[in-house]
C-alpha cells in the first residue's frame, strides 16, 4: 500500500522532477514555458510551487514523491506576500520571456475563482510512470474526507478535459468553462459538495 502524508522541504526535489513528468504534455504548461529547456525550467517552477504550497500545510505526497497534491485551505487560496516571495525568482527563471503571459493566466484564474469558503486544489499530478494506479486518489483522500467531515466544499480548474472524468468519481462537476487568452488553453472550473 502506498503511504501518505504531508510533504516536508526534503520531498521537494523529488516531487518537482515527479511534476514536471506529469506536466510534460499539459497545455497550459507547455504553453506558459518557452520550449527550450522546458525539462529544467518546469522542475524549477514545481520546485517553487511546492515551497509555496508547503506554507500551507496542506501539500500530500507519497513517500517517493511520484503524487503530489497542494491544497490551500478555505480563504488561503490566493498566494500570500511569503508565498509570492518564494516564487518570485522560480517564476521568473521558468516562464522566461513568457513571464507577461503566464502572469495574465494567473490573473484570469483569479478573476473567476469562487468567493464561498472552500479548498482549494491548486495541483495534483502523478509521474506518468505511476499513473493509473490509484495513487492520486489516495493523494487526494486526506483533504476530501476533511471537506466531508468539516461540511466544506472543494474547487479546481483542469485543464484536459480527459482529467474532467477522474475528478468526477471523486465527486467534482464541472461548474463552468475558462477560455483563457493570447492563445493559452481552455479550463474546466470544478467544484465538489460535501458528502454525507
Amino acid at each position: 500500500m502506498t503511504a501518505v502524508r504531508l510533504a516536508t522541504p526534503a520531498d521537494i526535489p523529488a516531487m518537482a522532477t515527479a511534476q514536471m513528468r506529469a506536466f510534460a504534455d499539459d497545455p497550459l504548461f507547455t504553453w506558459m514555458l518557452p520550449a527550450d529547456d522546458f525539462e529544467r525550467r518546469a522542475t524549477v517552477l514545481f520546485g517553487g510551487m511546492m515551497r509555496a504550497g508547503l506554507i500551507n500545510e496542506h501539500t500530500y505526497t507519497t513517500d517517493d514523491g511520484v503524487c503530489t497534491a497542494i491544497w490551500a485551505s478555505p480563504g488561503k487560496w490566493a498566494y500570500s506576500d511569503d508565498q509570492l516571495v518564494l516564487m518570485a525568482e522560480p517564476f521568473a527563471d521558468a516562464a522566461g520571456e513568457h513571464a507577461d503571459r503566464a502572469l495574465g493566466v494567473l490573473s484570469e484564474m483569479t478573476a473567476v475563482h469562487p468567493e464561498d469558503p472552500h479548498w482549494y486544489l491548486a495541483l495534483l499530478g502523478t509521474h506518468p510512470d505511476w499513473q493509473r494506479r490509484g495513487i492520486a486518489s489516495l493523494v487526494l483522500a486526506p483533504v476530501l474526507t476533511r471537506c466531508d467531515i468539516e461540511g466544506l466544499p472543494a474547487y479546481l480548474e483542469t485543464q484536459k478535459e480527459s482529467n474532467v472524468p477522474f475528478y468526477r468519481r471523486h465527486g467534482f462537476e464541472v461548474t463552468g468553462t475558462l477560455q483563457l487568452t493570447n492563445g493559452a488553453p481552455m479550463m474546466w472550473l470544478m467544484w465538489r459538495d460535501p458528502v454525507g
